[in-house]
């Protein structure tokens, strides 16, 4: 069976991708990786439906649209309009039902959340070592079009420098689930953004990141330049591992600091690691993210919030299902469940698109979670479901 097992989450270049095989021999199981191999030019000159990932796809209707941020802002299916132009698309849509219980039982809360998006990818690529790259979103939450990202890269092996707005490599959040994951408080968009990506082989990566967040110290109109550095490696092709570290936590897309107007008086940096391994038949990751230090502008029982997440997905070999189990908790994390459990299951209903249905029960502790009326939560219960288009 074909899986998506492997992916360089430090160099956004979703359409420029190559086969890694284990061993001299075909494998039982095969490792996809976006790769920086091939030029901008040649990965023009090669129509998608030609590719050896197009074929994996092909062979093998179980394997999933993605299962990171990274690898949906990926999705889509790569369309070469010119010899320089290549576009892509990935419409979805989400339902999502919650039922919240309270200590006291004094109230009984539920709701329904209905969303949809459309992600349209350009990739212009005029030189051979360079590259413009924008992802336009819409949303119905947000009502409106936006860039999700849109930077220029320059390339010259193993070196890649990227400048616009990016996400920074803080956490790679792995789910396979319709809900992501509660270590996604750490996740960062910036509009400055410099990266630096070191990869001499396939089996390690290294990035160092410039960037200018949302956040800004007490008694300044400018926002700081922070960094960001991570690395990953591959241990026997099915062992992978990532470590993280991020200057400023505040500048997460959490808004941590919110109601402090993001405003901080000592920045708090965070740290993020995860192992997956990777077999046939069966994939599991264990990911967490955490502050290391508090937070002065938070109360104590919330000012130095952590997370994590562990799923295990069973694949069927020849079939369209796979399902997947997750335990996750947080600790600090205001709103969120202190531990969280459940299944989901998805079914590609066809060669692009993917169905997955999720149910979670989650436990809440203390009174980090409360209704208007300041009672705590006990419970909540969540039903979702989303449907995946590449185009």
């Amino acid at each position: 069976m074909y899986k998506i097992l492997h992916y360089n989450p430090f160099v956004n270049l979703p359409f420029q991708v190559t086969l890694h095989f284990a061993g001299m021999t075909l494998p039982a199981s095969l490792t996809v990786s976006y790769s920086t191999e091939l030029s901008a030019a040649e990965a023009a000159d090669i129509p998608f439906q030609d590719t050896a990932v197009e074929k994996a796809l092909d062979e093998s209707p179980s394997v999933r649209l993605y299962r990171t941020r990274e690898e949906q802002r990926e999705a889509g299916l790569q369309r070469r309009i010119t010899p320089w132009l290549t576009v892509s698309g990935l419409a979805e849509g989400e339902i999502l039902f919650e039922d919240f219980d309270t200590k006291e039982g004094t109230a009984d809360d539920s709701g329904r959340d209905d969303s949809a998006s459309l992600q349209l990818g350009f990739i212009v690529s005029p030189f051979e070592f360079a590259q413009l790259e924008a992802i336009l979103e819409y949303d119905t939450d947000k009502d409106k079009v936006e860039a999700d990202e849109a930077f220029l890269s320059l390339e010259k092996d193993p070196w890649e420098l990227a400048l616009g707005k990016q996400y920074t490599p803080f956490g790679v959040y792995f789910s396979s689930f319709v809900s992501g994951p509660l270590v996604e408080f750490g996740e960062t968009q910036a509009d400055e953004v410099a990266t630096l990506a070191y990869g001499p082989n396939d089996e390690f990566d290294l990035l160092l990141t410039a960037y200018r967040g949302r956040a800004r110290k007490q008694g300044k109109n400018s926002g700081e330049w922070n960094w960001s550095l991570a690395t990953e490696f591959w241990l026997k092709d099915d062992w992978s591992f990532g470590l993280s570290y991020q200057s400023n936590l505040a500048d997460s897309d959490s808004r941590l600091l919110e109601d402090n107007n993001d405003r901080y008086s000592t920045r708090v940096a965070g740290i993020s690691g995860y192992v997956l391994w990777a077999g046939e038949k069966f994939e599991a990751t264990l990911e967490a993210l955490a502050a290391t230090g508090s937070f002065e502008e938070l109360d104590p029982d919330r000012n130095k919030p952590c997370a994590w997440n562990a799923e295990l997905v069973h694949f069927y070999p020849g079939s369209n299902f796979e399902i997947a189990f997750r335990i996750e908790g947080s600790r600090e994390l205001e709103d969120e469940p202190r531990v969280q459990f459940g299944p989901a299951i998805t079914w590609r209903t066809g060669k692009y698109a993917s169905l997955t249905l999720e149910y979670l029960h989650g436990e809440f502790e203390d009174e980090l979670a409360t209704t208007e009326n300041d009672d705590p939560y006990d419970h909540v219960d969540r039903l979702g479901a989303i449907l995946s288009i590449a185009f």
